[in-house]
């Protein structure tokens, strides 16, 4: 008849804000009982080796002193009366300050108290780093001690072991600045390259309000239903090349210029008998953008990383002109006073942009982004509020370091 052992083993964690037990090569490990004792120090670095090959040569050994020191064992007594799984490690933090100081002083030991309470075997880590158990353990006491000592060396010391450290470089880590004021930041730049386009509608609004600009023809080289737009002169729909460099820290803020080109015929209305003497008639556009960017990197793998972000540029605009007449033609007189004889010599304005860079290998990445932009002047000007949406795709390079 074979019996059968269901082992039940409960593992009480200190939270999310504290971190897992520190595991040092060629460690020391102080075995610490109430009543009886239920690993034997052999067993336990038996375990530790045997579970964990990079641990090096621990030693494990009675702690004795703490064994027979008064405060420490009344600390032993109350420990084991009060220990009940509804409990979280910091109810049973000890409050006498020799207590406190005493686990203080642990340095790179792992201490692991244990007793019997209602018929299981309890164990409790304890290190240097607070006074409150690190870890706690439920064992049925039908469990052997080499399985419990294999179970607790798996789960609290099977993590990648960190060299000891000698006293000198022990205080000169205690006077090391916090995690926050410690943290190096992490520079980064980036160089791209890209396409897109551009129109004047915005998507979600509908088209019937774009309706007067996209219906809208040149008469007489001048004449438009509206001029506050330069989509009554222009057409909205264009390809953009761009070219742009940024910077970037701590993976949050950073700082983007693009300079952006895009092309557009000039909506000349082919009825109108006057450009019979018009070969074509195009505008170029120019702009400068600065971009302030706020970002988010997440890392699904360690080669790469995805990173939302947003920003809010201003833009500097400007309209070179491509016309020219057939052969055989000097230019009317409308020619000569055509409209863009009384453009601005640049338009400013501001965009706002959603994107999403892809890196791999830190070096290379890929960007898409959205948006739209505005462009005018505070006055009564031709094209004194220019709006349009994009999309745009670039390949970039970043280079980074700390």
């Amino acid at each position: 008849m074979y019996k059968k052992f269901v082992i039940i083993i409960f593992l009480i964690t200190l939270g999310s804000h504290a971190e897992p037990p520190t595991v040092w090569k060629d460690g020391e490990f102080l075995l610490w009982s109430y009543g009886k004792r239920y690993i034997s120090p052999t067993d336990f670095c038996f375990a530790l080796r045997y579970e964990n090959e990079r641990i090096g040569t621990p030693v494990c050994y009675e702690a004795g002193d703490w064994e027979r020191d008064t405060t420490l064992s009344l600390y032993a007594k109350w420990l084991s009366t009060n220990l009940d799984p509804r409990l979280d490690p910091e109810d049973l933090r000890p409050r006498n300050a020799h207590v406190i100081e005493k686990l203080g002083k642990l340095k790179d030991n792992s201490l692991i108290f244990s007793t019997i309470k209602n018929d299981r075997a309890w164990f409790l880590l304890f290190d240097e780093n607070s006074s409150e158990p690190k870890q706690i353990a439920i064992f049925p006491l039908t469990q052997d001690s080499a399985r419990i000592a294999r179970k607790l060396a798996n789960d609290w010391f099977g993590g990648k072991p960190q060299r000891r450290l000698s006293d000198a470089e022990r205080e000169a880590k205690e006077k090391e600045p916090d995690e926050y004021f410690a943290e190096q930041p992490m520079y980064d730049v980036w160089f791209g390259v890209g396409f897109g386009h551009t129109q004047g509608k915005i998507p979600l609004i509908p088209s019937s309000k774009y309706n007067r600009e996209r219906n809208s023809k040149i008469k007489d080289y001048r004449n438009v239903r509206d001029t506050t737009s330069l989509w009554f002169f222009i057409k909205d729909s264009s390809p953009i090349y761009r070219a742009y460099i940024g910077g970037s820290l701590y993976d949050f803020i950073g700082l983007e210029f693009e300079l952006r080109k895009s092309s557009h015929k000039a909506k000349v209305d082919r009825i109108d008998t006057i450009y019979i003497e018009l070969d074509h008639w195009d505008f170029n556009r120019y702009e400068l953008m600065l971009a302030l960017e706020f970002m988010k990197v997440f890392m699904p793998t360690p080669q790469i990383e995805i990173e939302p972000y947003t920003s809010a540029s201003v833009i500097y605009s400007f309209l070179t002109e491509d016309i020219k007449l057939n052969d055989g033609f000097t230019g009317s007189n409308s020619y000569k006073y055509r409209f863009s004889k009384k453009l601005e010599s640049y338009y400013r304005g501001v965009a706002f942009t959603l994107g999403l860079r892809t890196a791999f290998f830190k070096n290379y990445a890929i960007d898409f982004r959205t948006g739209f932009a505005n462009r005018g002047l505070p006055k009564e000007v031709i094209g004194s509020s220019t709006t349009d949406a994009f999309i745009a795709a670039g390949l970039e390079y970043h280079i980074r370091w700390k």
